[in-house]
């Protein structure tokens, strides 16, 4: 299990002391024993690292990583040490070039496995028949994802998928929150909410493949652009249901629903809210799924464990599975 420190406090110093990180803020000091810390996240802009508790951490093979208001990723700093990462890079940029299908292929239709898996699901625990007949339908076009023709087939065949799946979500989900369905620029809660915890999910999957000698900035489905981390992209849309839709739909469709504050001026979540929203999150990966082969794993490792089969498919020329979870209700 991953053990995250979420530092959110604006103007926070994260200083070391005896082998000991030390979080002072507010006239507050929290001290967390390095060998119970996994991953840093900071959260928030003013926060302050010496160069020491940098030192250290990159020692202990401890990342940090740095997340802005809408919660993508600035930058992420990881261990010095990268499994295989010359022979994996050079078979990434081959395939990427000579077969860029096949896996783009393997990631949506696991994307729309688990659209497909969490409706079912909730069809189970709602008893609401039509939400089966919906997922019924995902599920065939996850079938036609797999054999798709040309990454043009493969688009639309997603874009239909996800009409029917955030249809879906919008129909379950309370009326008065405004959510419609998927749109990156709607300030309703829903989207506000689900866009900030993607930019935390690619943060988490920028680690998993870098660590595996994977190059993020190199993907097979979404386009090459300078400073574009592309394969965090594709690889994330096979977690997105997993570790952050279903966890969305569980806290705005409780009577317990989370405050969401934005800032009516721009649009983005106050500290408040994002630091609660990113320890929800990091809480969420820690459930135990179980993935199609079987294996029961907390989410957060299945993330990893399948960025190690994509380096070691790209390095072998072989089929990769992508990861699709054993929903259950």
């Amino acid at each position: 299990m991953t053990r995250v420190l979420v530092v959110a406090a604006h103007g926070a110093r994260i200083r070391v002391h005896r082998r000991s990180l030390v979080v002072e803020s507010n006239g507050e000091r929290m001290v967390a024993p390095l060998h119970e810390v996994d991953r840093v996240v900071v959260a928030t802009s003013g926060v302050s690292v010496t160069s020491s508790a940098v030192r250290l951490l990159a020692r202990s093979g401890v990342g940090i990583v740095f997340l802005d208001a809408r919660g993508d990723p600035i930058v992420s700093l990881e261990p010095p040490w990268i499994n295989a990462a010359a022979e994996t890079r050079l078979a990434q940029y081959r395939a990427s070039v000579e077969n860029p299908l096949a896996y783009a292929r393997a990631m949506v239709a696991a994307k729309l496995g688990n659209q497909a898996g969490l409706l079912r699901s909730l069809a189970r625990r709602t008893g609401a028949a039509w939400l089966r007949e919906e997922a019924s339908e995902v599920e065939k076009l996850a079938l036609r994802a797999s054999s798709a023709a040309s990454p043009e087939e493969l688009r639309g065949v997603e874009a239909r998928a996800a009409r029917r799946y955030w249809g879906s979500l919008a129909r379950l989900l309370p009326g008065g929150l405004g959510f419609r369905g998927r749109d990156h620029s709607s300030r309703d809660p829903v989207n506000t909410v689900l866009n900030y915890l993607y930019g935390v999910l690619y943060a988490e999957v920028f680690q998993a493949l870098v660590v595996h000698g994977l190059d993020p900035y190199v993907g097979f489905l979404h386009a090459l652009r300078p400073g574009s981390p592309a394969l965090v992209y594709d690889y994330a849309e096979m977690f997105r249901a997993s570790a952050v839709d279903s966890l969305v739909y569980s806290l705005f469709s409780s009577r317990g629903a989370p405050e969401v504050r934005v800032d009516p001026e721009t649009g983005l979540l106050d500290r408040e809210t994002r630091a609660e929203l990113v320890k929800s999150l990091y809480q969420w990966l820690r459930r135990r799924a179980v993935d199609s082969r079987g294996q029961a794993e907390p989410l957060e490792r299945h993330i990893r464990l399948y960025a190690r089969r994509l380096a070691q498919s790209l390095r072998a020329g072989a089929e990769y599975q992508g990861f699709v979870e054993a929903w259950r209700p």
